[in-house]
């Protein structure tokens, strides 16, 4: 190795020159009180790629980079120790695991600060510290689920409440002052826009908490050729809550026959249901005089519950335990406007000592997701009996020992047993997979100890992926792993981009989503993520790309794209090209830096101190090529924009909100546009560049091309995310052999996703404590 860098490479990283901040003649290998593994990482993935040494330099033979590659891995390898598995539950993890543990379903993430991320994931413990004031939050967390546990008043019997729209005096009133534009047609109110007034519905509101089936029946008002949808939430009417969204439903059917959407969910009294209208595309009232002003009808609204009907609910008698002994009593008066003589309710007991230790024992063993020793439980239920023999009431009680366990390390932390049982296997799987504890099925497969056998993981892990709970790792991963928790982050500026409408974002995301389900569970080459022929869309995203015309904005269908089609793999979603932008322009630099992260295995290093951003110039005036040229012209930057510039340059074919562009929009300099207001004709895009390696392109299919052409490196990229997010591990360069193990089991398969998820649960990583 030493003589091969002599040879090669220390004229440029050597005594006298150390280009890119590199000396390679006397560089050390890790040790435990020398941590410079990314040094050794950034030789090994020079080499490996091509671009180094450069292409003017005599050049090792393909032989000897593989031997130096390999020789290099293995001494850091053995340098290094594993790092550590144990983690804490992150605060999503933690609000599953207490709604399936209690049964209960109210909110808990946002009580919880937010978690740290370690290479882009919020699931290793250098992200996830503990400290005494996040521990207290756990407490209130922990109260706020017990309490959730226990129905306070007895239920309503399930009524019907209907709201016709017209005959609600504030629809009435709206219309008659002509408020948003609002009208009447037939009985029902008409609106037009998402904005003031809201559609009034105080008629159908529930009058106490619990579960309801709502029905909302609603039509297309002057359509004219287009689908008018609507997206429906649940929360207060006013005020700053967080609103649950239910979806977005296409309006069909007439005043006489409208459609009604029907589903259930969680409500409070006094909730509204939020009837927002969905026009695409837009109708501009000065502009659009050739036709009439499209919007949506809604006649009635129902909603009939509280279903929930058990007294003690389902949640009480799941904690407290469905026995002779446990029952509600009557406390305080509950003052409520239609209903007199209710009582508040707390959880009683006429053997408390012996219902206490009753309950903290079948509790424990489901909190901490393993049988645990009488001599473990003991501290909880003396905790607990503690308060009960101090003059606490039985549930005060019982409230303490149960939100002790909540906060304890056994409940907290996973990962925690120094030696890896099927119990740890069951818990590695569930949160990989589900993001919650494990089920019923996973805990009796761990008790009679099959988990340690490879076929019965294979075969829990399609069973897992066929759950309706894959949707956590879905929604979770895509979020992470391509930055979709940050779509919201930037509005796009609405003179530059004035298409873009909250239907647009709905649908980006679950373009992105439907297309990650559709690879998982078809078991398809993760080779999709970098390009397909096909892809999910809705009305409102074929429109947006331009292809031939999907029916309705509800469902997405899958979509086979023309052979001429720009479209295919994750890097043309709408979504990712919206989260590599800011909204008003976008960025080679920001771009580059995300495939080559995300795609690519290959992080970029933070930019030197002292060197300034390249903020595109959106009045059209210079180029972001120029202003990067002279960028790359200062030796400490030119090293990574090598690397970081060929894949940004190549998505500037995509503007701030995916769409597919020959030149950049501009709101100063620029050619007047036909028809078009907000913003002018800027510079041309220029997509063609050269790879680090040398390859160029002219465009963006060329680049794409190329990426395809480097499928070993984008598998073991992928494979290293799925590392990272199962086990909560750092990736490196000692756990490089890791990843090429599951890239090289999941050819077999043509590196399919679901294939790949199966290697990683065989994995040594995966097993190792």
């Amino acid at each position: 190795m030493r003589e091969l860098f002599k040879t090669h490479c220390v004229e440029c990283h050597g005594a006298e020159t150390q280009e890119a901040n590199l000396r390679l003649d006397t560089l050390e290998f890790p040790s435990a009180s020398l941590d410079n593994a990314h040094v050794w990482s950034r030789v090994v993935n020079a080499v490996e790629r091509g671009e180094m040494p450069p292409d003017y330099q005599e050049q090792p033979t393909a032989e000897e980079k593989k031997q130096l590659v390999r020789q290099i891995v293995d001494t850091v390898v053995h340098a290094l120790p594993r790092p550590i598995s144990l983690r804490r539950l992150n605060r999503r993890e933690y609000e599953n695991t207490v709604h399936d543990l209690l049964g209960v379903d109210v909110p808990l993430v946002d009580l919880l600060p937010e978690d740290g991320k370690v290479q882009g994931f919020d699931k290793g413990i250098d992200g996830l510290s503990f400290s005494s004031v996040l521990l207290e939050e756990y407490l209130k967390a922990a109260n706020v689920a017990f309490d959730a546990a226990i129905r306070r008043i007895e239920p309503l019997s399930p009524e019907t409440r209907r709201a016709e729209l017209m005959q609600i005096k504030e629809n009435i009133d709206s219309v008659e002052k002509n408020k948003g534009g609002v009208i009447e047609v037939d009985g029902s109110l008409v609106k037009f826009t998402p904005g003031w007034p809201p559609a009034r519905i105080d008629d159908a509101h529930p009058i106490e908490d619990g579960v309801y089936r709502c029905r909302v029946a609603i039509w297309p008002h002057e359509p004219n050729g287009r689908t008018i949808s609507v997206a429906l939430y649940v929360g207060a009417l006013f005020g700053p809550d967080t609103q649950e969204f239910i979806g977005i439903f296409d309006a069909t059917g007439t005043p006489q026959d409208p459609r009604v959407v029907e589903f259930t969910c969680r409500m409070e009294a006094g909730d509204t249901i939020h009837i927002v209208p969905r026009v695409w595309p837009e109708h501009v009232t000065w502009r659009d005089k050739h036709e009439k002003r499209p919007g949506v009808g809604i006649a009635w609204v129902e909603t009939y519950g509280p279903l929930d009907q058990a007294f003690p609910s389902e949640a009480t008698k799941k904690l407290f335990g469905d026995v002779e002994s446990i029952s509600m009593k009557e406390q305080w008066p509950v003052w409520m406007r239609h209903r007199k003589n209710v009582k508040g309710h707390i959880v009683e007991s006429t053997q408390p000592k012996e219902d206490l230790q009753r309950m903290l024992k079948d509790f424990i063993p489901r909190a901490f997701r393993r049988p645990v020793s009488d001599e473990e439980m003991q501290p909880f239920v003396d905790l607990a009996q503690n308060r009960l023999e101090s003059g606490r009431t039985f549930e005060q009680a019982a409230r303490t020992g149960v939100t002790a366990v909540m906060c304890s390390p056994q409940f907290l932390l996973i990962n925690r047993e120094p030696v890896v049982d099927d119990y740890t296997i069951a818990s590695r799987m569930s949160y990989f997979l589900w993001s919650t504890m494990p089920d019923e099925e996973l805990l009796e497969l761990a008790a009679a100890g099959k988990l340690s056998d490879p076929a019965i993981r294979r075969q829990q892990v399609n069973r897992m992926i066929a759950d309706p709970k894959i949707e956590n790792l879905v929604n979770d991963f895509t979020a992470q792993w391509l930055d979709l928790r940050d779509i919201e982050f930037t509005t796009p500026d609405k003179k530059l981009y004035p298409e873009y409408d909250p239907l647009l974002l709905e649908g980006m995301l679950g373009e992105t989503r439907h297309f990650f389900e559709h690879v998982l569970k078809e078991d398809l080459s993760v080779m999709n993520f970098v390009d397909s022929d096909w892809t999910f869309l809705n009305q409102r995203m074929a429109g947006h790309y331009d292809l031939p015309k999907v029916e309705g904005h509800e469902h997405f269908q899958k979509v086979t794209l023309p052979e001429d089609s720009i479209r295919g793999g994750v890097l043309t979603h709408a979504s990712v090209l919206k989260v590599t932008a800011n909204g008003t322009t976008t960025s080679p630099v920001i771009r580059g830096v995300w495939v080559l992260d995300k795609m690519l295995g290959r992080p970029a290093p933070p930019p030197p101190p002292g060197v300034p951003a390249v903020e595109p110039d959106i009045r059209g005036a210079t180029t972001i090529r120029e202003q990067l040229d002279k960028h790359r012209s200062i030796a400490a930057c030119a090293s990574c924009h090598k690397r970081i510039d060929p894949p940004g340059f190549a998505l500037e074919e995509f503007d701030a909100i995916g769409g597919h562009r020959d030149f950049y929009r501009s709101i100063g300099e620029g050619e007047r546009i036909p028809d078009q207001k907000s913003y002018r004709k800027g510079p041309d895009v220029q997509s063609s560049f050269a790879l680090a390696d040398g390859r160029e392109f002219d465009n963006f299919v060329q680049f794409r091309q190329q990426m395809v052409d480097d499928q070993p490196l984008v598998a073991r990229a992928i494979a290293e995310k799925l590392l990272i997010y199962a086990t909560g591990r750092r990736m490196g360069l000692p756990q490089r052999d890791a990843a090429d193990k599951i890239v090289a089991a999941s050819s077999k398969n043509d590196h399919g996703l679901k294939s790949m998820i199966q290697a990683v649960v065989e994995s040594d990583l995966f097993l190792a404590p």
